[in-house]
């Protein structure tokens, strides 16, 4: 008779039981998570070649493919005024990694 009594008991408690576990299945609120923040994409694009300032010498490192035609295109000044500054045996022949004194461009 004792688990008679137990399982009557039982039995009353459930709608009890059930309303309060829907009261607080309806008063938890879903946890919101704030969207996170999207940002530009900036790509870097290349610039201008170097320019000498009017009025200063630059110092140029020669890279690999570099002829002295390229070098004074690229700086605005004449293949002459390079080897001017320059102490080159053969203007045919640049090394990568040499430094050149580039004039500043005429005026």
């Amino acid at each position: 008779m004792a688990a008679g009594r137990r399982g009557r008991r039982s039995l009353a408690l459930l709608p009890l039981l059930l309303g309060l576990a829907t009261s607080c299945a309806e008063q938890a609120s879903p946890a919101t998570i704030p969207p996170a923040p999207t940002l530009p994409v900036v790509t870097a694009t290349a610039g201008p070649p170097p320019r000498a300032t009017p009025s200063e010498r630059q110092i140029y490192i020669v890279r690999e493919g570099d002829t002295l035609s390229g070098i004074s295109a690229r700086f605005g000044v004449s293949e002459e005024a390079i080897l001017k500054e320059n102490p080159l045996t053969d203007r045919d022949k640049l090394f990568v990694g040499q430094e050149l004194v580039i004039p500043p461009p005429p005026p």
